[in-house]
């Protein structure tokens, strides 16, 4: 499984969350270890594309992802 594919599977079940977020959740249900700039990589594209979104936490100012409906709809067919 890809780290794209874990990526999606988890933000998928799990909502949205920081790179770091992500890195612990795709640990959890894997056991793969990304870096939370692989999760940024992966979520740019998608971003650019429409199906993901991202906005800077008010608190921590961190960058929390999250996907679409739209990606929702066209990743997981």
């Amino acid at each position: 499984m890809t780290n794209k594919e874990m990526i999606l599977n988890v933000l998928k079940d799990g909502g949205c969350a920081t790179g770091f977020q992500i890195k612990g959740l795709v640990y959890r249900k894997y056991g793969a270890e990304i870096s939370p700039q692989s999760a940024a990589g992966v979520m740019r594209p998608l971003v650019a594309q429409g199906m993901a979104a991202k906005s800077p936490d008010p608190i921590s100012g961190k960058m929390v992802y999250w996907l679409t409906d739209y990606g929702k709809e066209h990743l997981f067919k």
